[in-house]
């Protein structure tokens, strides 16, 4: 559909709502209709967001969208903070490591992207381990809370606490400056204490970890 200028993509489902959504990096317009729903509330619906979608529009366009990566030679990856250039090397080598300004890694000349990607994956979660092994001792003597137990994986947030005590950490932490990998460790120790962002969660964190608005600005540029 073609509304008020702007081109609409309608896909009705078997829901009870619509949906909308603006989707980057083009910012094309998405919306998702119940089948019973008529073609002039559908045009309704969207007229009645129209500022939303144009002021999402804009935000789009300003920001910079970095290209899907494909972890092929030459492109940039981050470790540390560090940018470094991939150069894919014969799979004869365990692990991925880095030299001077090069993130080899050994995979074989005719793996696949998801293969090349769990390698570097694999590689950042042994780094991020070894970092944890570094700090653990340190952010839990300040805080003064141990978790049951610290996981690794790939999620959303940078860093959660479940109330088992169970601290899961973001594989992703492993591309940013080390000290943010400490944040979310404090973080998530002091949920052990509060576990919620109140005042008193925000007054432990000023005492555990005095820099932390600067440091979680830096983890989310």
């Amino acid at each position: 559909m073609i509304i008020n200028g702007i081109s609409v993509a309608v896909q009705r489902k078997n829901i009870k709502n619509m949906y909308l959504r603006v989707v980057p990096p083009e910012g094309e317009v998405k919306i998702s209709a119940p089948l019973f729903v008529s073609d002039d509330k559908i045009i309704e619906f969207v007229e009645s967001k129209m500022d939303w979608i144009l002021a999402k529009k804009t935000q789009i366009s300003e920001k910079k969208y970095l290209p899907q990566l494909k972890y092929v030679n030459g492109e940039k990856h981050y470790l540390w903070g560090e940018e470094f250039t991939l150069q894919l090397i014969a799979n004869n080598i365990k692990t991925a490591f880095v030299k001077e300004d090069i993130l080899y890694l050994p995979v074989s000349k005719r793996s696949k992207m998801k293969t090349r990607q769990k390698t570097l994956e694999d590689f950042y979660r042994e780094e991020l381990q070894k970092e944890i092994l570094e700090i653990y001792d340190k952010c839990t003597a300040i805080v003064g809370k141990k978790p049951s137990e610290i996981k690794i994986r790939k999620m959303k947030n940078w860093g959660n606490c479940k109330q088992n005590k169970v601290i899961t950490l973001n594989l992703n932490l492993a591309k940013k400056p080390k000290i943010c990998t400490q944040y979310v460790l404090i973080h998530e120790l002091c949920h052990l204490i509060e576990f919620n962002h109140s005042k008193k969660f925000k007054m432990l964190m000023d005492k555990n970890c005095p820099k932390w608005q600067e440091i979680k600005k830096m983890l989310n540029d």
